[in-house]
């Protein structure tokens, strides 16, 4: 029953993607979104549940406990682009096997986990398994180029339904199960995942050409557009692992919500949000005005933030401020690679993808520790640290097309 409200607007996306496409390509493209959104369910399951029993596990602080929430972005960062390597030469599903087992294993430990450091220790090895990159390139593999970005939404949407569904259920598994529950259940969706790449995910028996080397890589590092996506999307995860930190905090104590009640202030968001992502992702392509909108969102993003540091009495009032970050989050995820394949050159576009995925899992990172640092010293503070990233990103972004004309 939770999932009706997304289903609708999310199957009849999804149709409309799928009409053009062969029966390889649907195949293909409901296998590698499955096996994904497996994974990416089970990765943000903890978000908003974990600062509210980190600090129950021992030698917990709140640097420590946003350690443990972006811990896995740092190894995930360190690791897509040489995970992406060794998938052009041991094949992509052999590859994608061996991160979904480091995502299981670490699951495994994070479950049987005594104090802060084992989970930490747990959530790097989930990290390890980088295969974020390596699964767009599978992506890549299995579709025609005229078709790839239909199947790159779909694997999108996938990753983004998981993230709504995580936001929704998190709570309420953690208050039946606890904590190391949640990891156990990680566990299990990263062994079913393995199942369906197994038996599902198909691989071309040819394998593609390496898809970028290091002047690539150079080249990308060079191009201020593409930097300029690259810090957008850390940005974008820094906040996301910042402000769950300190908002299930802020509902239980704040405004006295249990936390198995979280979902009856998360499904009416996130269902809301969808009405600010869909038509903004519709209006950018047709008015052809893509850094415009991203530059709008970036800008409502920060003020938005300041909402929170305001003393309010309200549920309502902050339960709009989320249906606007929710929607302004989703649209800039679904957004920014979108741009980026279209900005990116054919020759550099795999490239692109590495080191803005990178980019992605070392902002979940950053937030997590110093959003944790901010919040010991003050919650305020940590809104205001994201007000002015946001902002930043705004006028840095204006800045890059001023001059372009």
């Amino acid at each position: 029953m939770i999932m009706c409200g997304f289903d609708v607007p999310i199957m009849l996306i999804c149709a409309a993607i799928m009409s053009q496409m062969n029966s390889i390509e649907k195949k293909s493209a409901v296998a590698i979104a499955f096996m994904i959104a497996l994974r990416m369910y089970g990765l943000f399951l903890i978000l908003p549940v974990f600062s509210i029993y980190g600090h129950e596990i021992k030698g917990a602080t709140p640097v420590l406990i946003g350690a443990a929430i972006g811990v896995y972005g740092l190894t995930q960062a360190m690791l897509q682009i040489p995970m992406g390597f060794l998938s052009d030469i041991w094949g992509r599903k052999k590859v994608i096997a061996i991160g979904l087992m480091l995502f299981f294993v670490g699951s495994v430990i994070a479950a049987l986990s005594q104090d802060i450091y084992q989970i930490i220790l747990g959530r790097m090895i989930q990290g390890m398994g980088a295969i974020a990159s390596t699964g767009m390139a599978l992506v890549a593999d299995v579709s025609r180029p005229e078709q790839r970005g239909k199947v790159m939404g779909i694997v999108g949407s996938s990753i983004g339904l998981s993230f709504m569904l995580a936001f929704i259920t998190g709570p309420v598994i953690a208050s039946q199960f606890g904590l190391f529950g949640l990891f156990w259940v990680t566990a299990l969706l990263a062994a079913l995942a393995f199942l369906v790449l197994l038996f599902l995910v198909e691989e071309p028996e040819k394998l593609k050409t390496r898809d970028y080397r290091l002047k690539e890589l150079f080249h990308c590092i060079k191009q201020k557009e593409l930097i300029f996506m690259d810090f957008g999307v850390f940005v974008l995860h820094a906040s996301m692992t910042a402000l769950f930190l300190v908002l299930p905090l802020m509902l239980i104590k704040q405004y006295d919500l249990a936390l198995n009640d979280h979902w009856k202030l998360y499904l009416p968001v996130l269902f809301c949000s969808l009405f600010i992502m869909i038509p903004m992702i519709i209006w950018q392509e047709k008015f052809k005005k893509h850094m415009l909108f991203m530059l709008v969102s970036f800008a409502l993003l920060g003020f938005n933030f300041l909402i929170f540091t305001l003393e309010l009495n309200h549920l309502l009032i902050i339960a709009c401020a989320l249906v606007v970050y929710f929607g302004l989050f989703n649209f800039l995820e679904a957004a920014m690679p979108a741009l980026l394949s279209k900005i990116a050159s054919e020759k550099y576009r795999g490239a692109a993808m590495g080191v803005f995925s990178s980019s992605q899992f070392m902002g979940a990172f950053v937030g997590g520790v110093v959003g944790g640092w901010l919040m010991s010293q003050s919650v305020d503070q940590m809104f205001y640290a994201l007000f002015f990233m946001m902002f930043l990103m705004a006028v840095s972004g204006h800045a890059i097309t001023s001059r372009n004309k």
